[in-house]
């Protein structure tokens, strides 16, 4: 995929759900709410449509990164089995997506 933007990803949202049933779920949108600080709420999701505990958390989570809390627990990485987050560094919006699509096995779409 060409080079991305803050501005390619302002907006997204969507999700595949694969042959091998596991699933893909995008959102990113820009923000000025205080409960978001770096500007940006959002949610890049992969998992299990039926979720398999150790392989995924009882939600079927394999690896989510988001910043649902942001202002109270900072950017978050949910990876199976863990089932306590890991606190993470923001880079930015781009470099989180570049990132995220780096650590799954699925190749990367944008949806609006």
């Amino acid at each position: 995929m060409a080079s991305l933007t803050g501005d390619d990803l302002d907006g997204v949202s969507g999700g595949e759900k694969y042959p091998d049933g596991t699933v893909v779920r995008v959102f990113c949108m820009r923000t000025d709410r205080d409960a978001y600080p770096c500007g940006w709420a959002y949610k890049l999701h992969y998992g299990a449509t039926v979720p398999d505990p150790p392989r995924t958390l009882g939600d079927g989570t394999i690896r989510r990164f988001d910043n649902l809390h942001e202002d109270t627990k900072g950017h978050e990485l949910h990876l199976a089995p863990d089932p306590e987050p890991k606190r993470v560094k923001f880079p930015g919006m781009v470099e989180l997506w570049e990132r995220f699509w780096d650590e799954v096995p699925k190749t990367e779409f944008v949806v609006t």
